[in-house]
Parts: C-alpha cells; structure tokens; sequence
C-alpha cells in the first residue's frame, strides 16, 4: 500500500482521464451556454419572455405564443478569448509554462423555426449548441499528466409545442434530443511494470518527481536516485523502473512519455416546461424549467507507449459518467413608452447534484473524482430603444455566479464568475426580414486553483498553484425571417 504522502499525488491521471469537459468559452453559469440569438445583444435578459426570436424554442416554448406569424431564425456567433494563465512557480526555468493563449477560437451557431398552428397552438423546432468550450495548455505545461488539451461540444435538437390559453397566460413544452462528444489529452510517464494494474502507481510517480523537482537535479547520478526513490516509494518495480531508466529521465527532462488521448460520446435528453403572464399590456412575466438526463460518455482510450504494459500501444473502453445540472429561469419584459423595452432575468443552475465523476478504463481500476459544484445564480438586465422604425439598439449586463469555490476548483473545469456587457442592433429591412449584430464582453473570474485534484475527500497536488486573466470577445449575427 502507498504512504500517505505518496496518496497525495497518486491519483493525478484519474482527473486526467475525467477532465475533458469544459473551460470557460461558455456563455453562462460554469459551463452551460445560453443559445446566441437576438436576445444576447442584451445579455439574454428577459430570456424567457423574448418574443423576436426563435431561440424561444429552448429558452422557453410558452413565448411561441407570443410571435404570431411563421418564421425562421438563425445565429453565428464567434468567441474570440484572450486567456492567460499565471503560475506561481519558474515555469520558465522549469520549461513547463503554459501557451500565451490557452482557449481557442470557437464558433456556436443555431437556427430554428416557428410556425402557429392555429390561434391556439403553435409548434417549433430548433437546432443549436447548449454547452461546450476546450483548453489547450501545450504539450509541456506541468499538469501533462493530468491534462494537456481538452474539448467538448454539446448539441441539441428541441422540438416544442406551445398553447395559448387566454389573452395573458401562454403555456409550453419542448423535448431535446441532446448529443455529447469529447477529446482529452495527457502526457504520462512510460512505465512497463505489468505486475500492476492501478494507474494510480503511474502518476504517484509522476507527481513525486515533480514535487523532489527530479528534473532541477544536475548531476546524473542525483538524477536517477531520486527517480528510481520516486518509483519505489510509488509501487513501481524498481527492476521495472531500471529498464525505463532512459526514457524516464527524458520525460522528467520535458519529453514526451507515454500519450493518452480519450474520446467519447453520447445521447442525452432534456425536457423544458415554461409559461408566461402578461399582468398588463407590455408588462410580461416568465419562467421556463429545464431538466438534462445525466451523461455516460462512451468511447476509446488510445495509449501510445509503455503504461503499466509491455504493450506500446494499446486501445480501450472507455466510460465516464458526467451530471448536467437543471435550470429554473424567471424573466419579465416591461414596456415604458412606444421605444423603449426593459428585460431582466434571474436564473438558478443547480450544480449541487454534480459532486463527482466516475471514470471506467477496462483493465484498470474505477476512479471518483470529487468535483464539489454547488448551485449558482445568473443575473442579467437589458434594455431595447427603438432609434426610428427600422433600428433598434440593444445593451445588457450579467453577473454568473462561480458555480465552485476557490478550494475545490480543478485545473480541468477553471470555471468562475463571469461579468458580461453586451451591445447590440437590430434592423427591419423590410417588413418580413431583420438583421441583427452584437458583441459581448465577458469578464472572466481570476479562477484561482490551489490543487490538481480531489480524490475521495482528500486533495493532492497542492504545490500547483495558478489563477488565470481572462477575457472572451464574442461577436455574432442573427436573421429573422417572418411568412
């Protein structure tokens, strides 16, 4: 059995293999995205009220009602991020820093179509991304063995009926159909000790070089004592150990070692149940539920070299459990004059249920992850001013609550606090036909991390320490069409 002391840093590749899912490209609480339409140029406030644009198929089915011709709708919205990490140690004489950027560029689109049925019901179909985003630390970033590179992308499929009860309460249900995929990455180091079968060796070792800092020893000898000290005290066979002597000294150099790239997917479902009550004419409120089955994301582990194997390459299972969280979003819109609209938007994303994950490679032990989310609130205001009868200008704020607190957020999942200001126009070309523009910034928390994991109750990692600048810019069209 592993000391105590080595516990601590032996559970590293388990985050490793269960962090794949989000950064913070996303547009909302940790990492839930709000459908990009017309409604971002305020800051989707008034969400579940919102009545020109079809994205009121996922944000709240009752406020078809509110749109009393056919129409088709759509969005593009590109998120540019400026994300620098900042660590708290010598990265640059270790040679482990971070890329100067380490979100990349990505791109969300959707489109959808509303078509009353009769002066009753009215039906609805749309198509769009409700969360993802992907990291990229590079190659020789010092959480390799937990994670290099990341991405996800979750896309829904709604399809949504709405009943127009009398002149002030809408009703509406929508059904999804939601489709998850990932790609993870990580660097480990290549060991061929076939007497074991827990990972968990792998990365103690991993983590005890780097916490001796094997690799700042200069002389060899001192060199491969305290690798072959490290390999033992984590359970590896020091004859194992022996005969990987060269390339360990490589990987504890900033080489590459053994590869691990995972990827997966899976079908999920979400149900929506909303409603609407104009109290006064012009005066709106709403409110929409949203409830995600949880995910098991199936797919294959490639290992590319020596890892607890005499196999240099190998493909598994692989499975992983993952909780999407439920959503409860109240809204109202206010007319004060003949151009002028208010919105707001209060929304409860109840991560408290996401407390773990569960990660499955066959042939190797299951592992839980402590993720220890907890329920977060977004809130946002915007308001509309029509400038003549073709413009309308648009400008919103949120606040996104941080759904994890600074001691329990991973290296994985760096969600915080987000500040979002949005600007916007909207321009009716004709009758039938408008066109809308916005851009957002998004202010993203400092998302201070103090651990590379926590492993049933315990943390490890604590000596990596880093926070993060962060900024998104996000830039986007949308069309409406009504027939």
């Amino acid at each position: 059995m592993l000391a105590p002391s080595i516990v601590m840093s032996k559970k590293r590749l388990l985050l490793s293999i269960s962090s794949f899912w989000i950064a913070q490209n996303a547009m909302a609480v940790g990492f839930m995205i709000n459908p990009t339409s017309h409604a971002t140029g305020i800051a989707n406030a008034g969400s579940t009220v919102y009545d020109h644009s079809t994205a009121a198929i996922s944000n709240n089915p009752a406020a078809m009602s509110l749109m009393h011709k056919k129409q088709i709708g759509g969005n593009f919205s590109l998120l540019v991020p400026d994300w620098t990490v900042n660590e708290e140690w010598d990265c640059a004489a270790e040679g482990n820093c971070a890329r100067s950027n380490v979100a990349p560029i990505a791109a969300i689109s959707t489109i959808g179509l509303i078509r009353p049925m009769d002066n009753e019901f009215t039906w609805g179909v749309g198509l769009g991304a409700i969360a993802g985003a992907g990291l990229d630390y590079g190659l020789r970033f010092k959480t390799r063995p937990i994670i290099t590179e990341n991405k996800l992308q979750v896309v829904e499929l709604m399809n949504s009926i709405s009943w127009r009860m009398d002149e002030k309460w809408t009703f509406g249900v929508g059904v999804g159909v939601l489709h998850g995929s990932f790609v993870q990455k990580q660097d480990m180091p290549s060991i061929n000790d076939t007497a074991l079968d827990d990972l968990t060796n792998a990365v103690a070792f991993a983590g005890l070089v780097a916490d001796r800092a094997c690799g700042d020893l200069v002389r060899p000898a001192a060199k491969v004592a305290c690798i072959q000290t490290a390999a033992d005290d984590a359970g590896v066979d020091p004859v194992s150990t022996a005969a990987n002597i060269d390339s360990l000294k490589s990987y504890v150099n900033g080489a590459s070692g053994t590869t691990v790239d995972l990827e997966g997917d899976d079908i999920g479902a979400e149900l929506t149940l909303g409603t609407t009550f104009e109290f006064l004419p012009g005066q709106r409120l709403g409110m929409a539920y949203h409830y995600l089955t949880d995910f098991t994301f199936e797919g294959t582990a490639t290992i590319t070299g020596q890892l607890l194997s005499s196999e240099t390459y190998q493909k598994q299972h692989t499975s992983l459990t993952w909780d999407m969280p439920e959503r409860l979003v109240m809204s109202g819109s206010h007319r004060i004059n003949n151009d002028l609209n208010l919105y707001w938007d209060i929304e409860r994303v109840f991560f408290g249920s996401f407390k773990s994950t569960d990660l499955r490679i066959d042939g190797y032990h299951t592992f839980k992850i402590d993720r220890n989310f907890k329920d977060a609130n977004r809130y946002a205001l915007g308001a509309e001013y029509g400038l003549d009868e073709k413009t309308t200008l648009q400008l919103g704020f949120s606040y996104d609550e941080s759904p994890v607190d600074d001691g329990d957020r991973m290296a994985d999942i760096p969600v915080d606090d987000i500040f979002k200001t949005a600007f916007g126009a909207i321009y009716q070309v004709n009758e039938q036909f408008n066109i809308h523009g916005y851009a957002s910034l998004e202010f993203l928390g400092d998302a201070q991390i103090a651990q590379l994991a926590s492993i049933n109750g315990t943390k490890i990692g604590k000596s990596v320490k880093m926070n993060s600048d962060t900024t998104l810019y996000v830039f986007g069209v949308s069309f409406g069409y009504a027939f």
